[in-house]
């Protein structure tokens, strides 16, 4: 299984790569949002793992443009961010084909896992 996970965080995505490397799944990781949107416009990934609170370029914004451009319902992104949503924000994105689950800050593995399985 192939995964993205675009965070601006170079520790989380340190963190994550590692944990998936041990999991056995393939992975690619970028810090720039911008580059993000990029491969998965040019690339099929299993799944994407998206930090929705990013500066300048969010993750909402790649949805947003995934969305525009009729791409987002082929894809399986989870969302996570540390910053407090409101639920209706959160639940207005899960509404949207393609994306698959929203996780919280930290992180927590076994939930992670859970989501990219499901």
């Amino acid at each position: 299984m192939k995964v993205l996970i675009v965070d601006d965080n170079q520790d989380i995505t340190g963190l994550l790569s590692k944990f998936l490397k041990a999991k056995g799944f393939e992975n690619v990781v970028t810090n720039d949002p911008r580059d993000g949107l990029e491969r998965i416009k040019g690339e099929k990934y299993d799944v994407v793992l998206l930090d929705i609170s990013m500066p300048e370029f969010s993750g909402i914004d790649i949805i947003q443009t995934l969305e525009r451009e009729k791409i987002l319902k082929d894809q399986k992104i989870v969302i996570f961010s540390a910053t407090a949503f409101t639920t209706s924000q959160i639940n207005d994105l899960l509404k949207k084909d393609g994306i698959q689950g929203c996780l919280k800050k930290p992180i927590q593995l076994n939930e992670l896992l859970t989501a990219i399985t499901s």
